[in-house]
């Protein structure tokens, strides 16, 4: 029996890159730019440096026509979530990507969200790219670095103390199209509701 997703498959559309990612508030973002800053100031310019703080969820290509399915999809599985707190507290780091970044405390809460889209996307839209069952939240300060910086920022990041948190209530959906180099906001899509934040306590 033939899948009606079938013809989509071989869709001569062009394919858009879409990104998920859930940003905190206005005040981490501020305090994760003056790292990246005086990062830049003490090492020279490194990967990730202009961009804002967010946890990224998960990225995959889908053609242009699909994307009104991705949007449901999307949020099918986030009506059905309630927002919750993000916690974040001290820096670690990652030798094989040379990467440094803010360590999420409550990593499971975050990562039952990532595993929900990817099983929901998985089944309606069908891409390889879903089935990737390995994921660590985090928020970067940089990755890609060169050795060198990725010395300095062990040495100098390891011991620094930071705590914060924030409360998830929406994942913002991004997309971009080729050559794939700038990113524009799609949507923003909200988590399920408590009944204090439903009547405006919250």
């Amino acid at each position: 029996m033939q899948n009606d997703r079938d013809p989509m498959l071989f869709s001569n559309s062009a394919l858009n890159e879409y990104l998920i990612i859930a940003l905190p508030y206005a005040e981490i973002n501020g305090e994760v730019k003056e790292f990246k800053r005086d990062f830049f100031k003490r090492y020279g310019s490194f990967c990730g440096q202009n961009s804002c703080a967010h946890i990224r969820l998960m990225s995959f290509f889908q053609t242009e026509e699909r994307e009104p399915r991705v949007i449901e999809c999307v949020q099918n599985v986030l009506r059905e979530i309630k927002a919750f707190e993000v916690f974040l507290s001290g820096f670690e780091f990652d030798s094989v990507s040379r990467s440094v970044y803010i360590d999420v405390v409550n990593k499971q809460s975050v990562a039952d969200v990532y595993h929900q889209l990817r099983l929901s996307l998985f089944r309606q839209l069908v891409s390889l790219a879903f089935l990737n069952k390995h994921f660590v939240p985090k928020m970067h300060i940089g990755q890609d670095l060169s050795p060198l910086q990725f010395l300095h920022a062990v040495e100098d990041y390891q011991s620094k103390a930071y705590s914060n948190n924030f409360r998830l209530m929406r994942l913002h959906l991004l997309k971009r199209q080729a050559p794939y180099t700038v990113w524009e906001n799609l949507a923003a899509l909200p988590f399920a509701r408590s009944e204090n934040e439903m009547i405006g306590f919250c």
